[in-house]
């Protein structure tokens, strides 16, 4: 009886996997599958490792709190870690995409699934195509986290009053007066930062900026109108340089006879400062919530544009990055040997490429936010360096096919 399936002959080549539409199949299901148990294993280690330094030096402050705002503690404790969560997989994440992957692609090979794959016609590339499949979902996961969970998280850690978050982001009124650069003006007050913020104990001397003392108002307190940079003073003493007299900086000294007090009960100021600039004021650009980040754009003075910018550029490529990271992993795996001979110190060498990507990766978002480099680059290097090092393995395991 004659069968209907068609054997290959003899020393023909292997049949070619149908392209793309085999990522979608059983091996691509299969692999997917790995990807995602492998990097949420690393995840989960790296997890229990930061929930254990954090606790060893901020459970006592847990359970103070508890006891001072009568709460339960295993509650607040269990807030407190998932908050801590947020902020622990947004910065790790990417790391565990390039560790998980790596290592599913040498539990693969171990098991000689990579081979036998490679014998029926599967790709270097088509298992990278299956990555970066694995990627986009990683990459919504990140840029959700970086954008949105991460800042609330760690606002909520704020409100909680626990952790080391509370401490250096508290809110309320500052115990010192701090001194702004507004254009030519220098102020220096109390900053009252939470959502309704303002200014107290107010000095604002006009034109010292420039070395051109012009007037000095001294106020109770400022609250923001509603309008743009428009700013209630309340209680307010003003000395007036009356016309023609010397400023500040001349060769002689002025004294009071030279300038002229008024009393204000109120009096509606334009100060160059947003609202939300005391709101979060010495936050770092990229902890803020996104709304506060693009209100922040619009500021003239007293704020680092370059960190701005640099936050910015650092959530759109914040999308991609983890992909990169898991394409860098999965294409430098396959170099640590073949079928299941592995050497221990090329597994050790590629390793270090990963640490390598990652302090990359920080190195060029610190000099973003100083201003070193443009915040394209800072925000994109290390992801096109994880791009650039994918394509040389990639390329070179086909040499060695």
């Amino acid at each position: 009886m004659k069968s209907d399936v068609e054997y290959p002959r003899p020393g023909s080549p292997p049949p070619r996997v149908n392209g793309v539409a085999a990522i979608f199949g059983i091996s691509g299901r299969r692999a997917l599958k790995l990807y995602a148990l492998s990097v949420a294993m690393v995840m989960a280690l790296f997890l229990v490792i930061a929930w254990s330094i954090d606790l060893a030096g901020n459970f006592d402050d847990v359970v103070e709190t508890a006891k001072r705002d009568g709460l339960n503690t295993g509650w607040l404790l269990a807030r407190y870690l998932v908050y801590r969560m947020a902020d622990i997989v947004t910065r790790l994440f990417p790391v565990a995409c390039f560790i998980g992957l790596f290592l599913a692609e040498m539990w693969r090979m171990i098991r000689l699934e990579s081979t036998i794959m490679a014998a029926s016609g599967w790709s270097p590339v088509q298992t990278l195509l299956v990555v970066a499949l694995f990627g986009a979902g990683a990459g919504v996961l990140q840029f959700s986290l970086e954008r949105d969970l991460r800042p609330a998280a760690i606002f909520a850690q704020v409100d909680l009053d626990v952790g080391s978050y509370a401490k250096r982001f508290k809110r309320g009124v500052s115990e010192e007066q701090r001194w702004f650069v507004v254009g030519n003006d220098i102020l220096r007050a109390r900053v009252k930062s939470d959502n309704e913020p303002e200014l107290s104990e107010l000095e604002l001397y006009r034109g010292a900026g420039d070395g051109k003392l012009q007037d000095v108002l001294i106020a109770e307190r400022a609250v923001p109108t509603g309008e743009d940079n428009i700013w209630q003073l309340q209680n307010a003493y003003l000395w007036a340089r009356l016309p023609g007299q010397s400023a500040v900086g001349e060769s002689r000294v002025v004294s009071d006879a030279f300038y002229l007090v008024s009393r204000y009960a109120t009096l509606d100021l334009e100060i160059d400062l947003l609202p939300v600039q005391l709101e979060y004021h010495g936050v770092a650009a990229f902890y803020l919530p996104e709304a506060a980040l693009r209100e922040l754009e619009h500021a003239r003075y007293a704020i680092a544009a370059s960190e701005v910018a640099s936050a910015r550029a650092r959530r759109a490529a914040s999308a991609v990055l983890p992909g990169s990271f898991a394409l860098l992993g999965a294409s430098l795996a396959p170099l640590a040997g073949s079928g299941r001979i592995r050497s221990v110190r090329k597994i050790l060498i590629l390793l270090l490429c990963g640490y390598a990507a990652l302090v990359t990766l920080k190195v060029f978002w610190a000099l973003g936010e100083l201003g070193a480099v443009s915040a394209p680059v800072s925000a994109w290097f290390a992801v096109a360096a994880a791009l650039a090092g994918t394509l040389a393995a990639t390329w070179w395991q086909s040499r060695l096919r």
